[in-house]
């Protein structure tokens, strides 16, 4: 049974407009950014909240810059205490909400990221 692809010589040329090097970067940063903002809004949700009426750790989920591909999500040095939230001590059991905030979001945040891919393509 013969293979037909319909547009396919159209995308090849596309992809390697998009493999340029220096907006191949650019546009990966831009779909990190967009992952790490679904994951933020989880986290966010799932933190933890207490009734004392200050800061909360919810309201200081940080995004940091992309440094060699990666980005990071997690919280400003003064909630240092959030890893002890999430992993317990030897005195409290762990309460996570980090790992299961990504275990929900997961499959959307591939989807954000690969809607800039999308969005990119089509601007080509």
């Amino acid at each position: 049974m013969p293979v037909s692809s319909k547009g396919l010589a159209d995308l090849q040329a596309k992809m390697k407009k998009l493999a340029a090097i220096e907006r191949n970067e650019a546009i990966a940063e831009k779909a990190l950014r967009k992952g790490a903002e679904v994951l933020r809004a989880e986290i966010e949700r799932r933190a933890p909240r207490s009734t004392y009426n200050g800061k909360h750790l919810a309201d200081h989920v940080l995004i940091s810059s992309v440094v060699n591909g990666k980005i990071k999500v997690g919280f400003h040095k003064d909630f240092f205490y959030a890893k002890f939230l999430e992993w317990g001590t030897s005195k409290m059991p762990a309460q996570p909400f980090v790992e299961p905030a990504f275990n929900a979001v997961k499959d959307k945040i591939i989807e954000a990221m690969a809607a800039v891919y999308r969005e990119e393509l089509r601007r080509l």
